[in-house]
């Protein structure tokens, strides 16, 4: 609810300003450029979070900059500030923040992508959503999957670009994130799907930890294979897949790249 929001951010920043509370001012500030990001008012976005971290500068004094970093590269890059976007992830590159945890390390290498414009963006969005780990972070992964499903959509690669939207509304439905589905049906409809909100249906039921161990059998990896890479055993992968396959409406591997794929398009 915006106008809720609205109120109460108001009343904790009135309430916070003449105490200084700087803490409590950089959260209010950040709720508010989430809520821009998430409605798409980027240059809104960019007001609020290039007063919190400055395009190119981690703030010092400021631990949780990781949080608002892939708002503040994509707000720079919607609104045309590629040059911002791209000293920023420079600045993340330069603090090693890939190094602190996965969670900052898959942020970084989304921004990564995010703020890269020629085609080498496909191979860094790629790396991304590669990283071990990545379906730890759903939301962001998410986030990149939505960012990578545009990026294939507008060079017309509409086969990979349904794959990567797919997966993100699945995961947004699933995290309950309405406006962020929202946008990801929306792409799907862009993209020549019949019916964007209602195709996840079936993978709308997988959490994002099934969803992960499905796309990996989907490329024929082995269950040994994917217990390796998801530091399970090949057991609990099986149990895995015996839940899958139902919700899927599938009966074996072979079928389940077309499940995931979402094959439904518009007549």
């Amino acid at each position: 609810n915006d106008e809720r929001l609205a109120v109460l951010n108001t009343e904790s920043a009135d309430w916070a300003r003449p105490r200084r509370l700087n803490l409590v001012l950089g959260m209010v500030a950040e709720t508010n450029a989430r809520a821009a990001v998430t409605r798409g008012a980027y240059e809104e976005a960019y007001t609020y979070l290039s007063a919190l971290t400055p395009p190119g500068v981690l703030p010092p004094f400021f631990p949780y900059f990781h949080r608002v970093f892939l708002d503040l590269v994509e707000a720079c890059v919607r609104t045309g500030r590629i040059a911002e976007a791209r000293a920023h992830v420079m600045a993340g590159r330069q603090a090693r923040m890939d190094a602190i945890s996965s969670h900052h390390a898959l942020i970084l290498a989304g921004s990564a992508a995010l703020a890269t414009e020629d085609e080498s963006a496909d191979r860094l969005f790629q790396h991304a959503l590669e990283l071990p780990q990545a379906e730890q972070w759903p939301f962001e992964q998410a986030r990149i999957q939505l960012a990578y499903g545009q990026w294939l959509r507008r060079r017309h690669d509409r086969s990979r670009a349904r794959i990567h939207l797919s997966r993100a509304l699945t995961t947004f439905r699933c995290l309950k994130t309405e406006p962020w589905a929202k946008r990801a049906a929306e792409e799907l409809r862009a993209n020549g799907v019949a019916q964007g909100v209602d195709l996840a249906d079936g993978r709308s039921a997988l959490t994002a930890h099934e969803l992960r161990i499905a796309e990996l059998a989907a490329q024929g990896m082995t269950n040994k294979e994917i217990g390796r890479q998801l530091h399970l055993s090949p057991r609990t992968v099986g149990a895995h897949l015996y839940k899958i396959f139902p919700k899927l409406g599938v009966a074996s591997r072979r079928a389940l790249r077309d499940a995931l794929a979402g094959e439904v398009e518009s007549r």
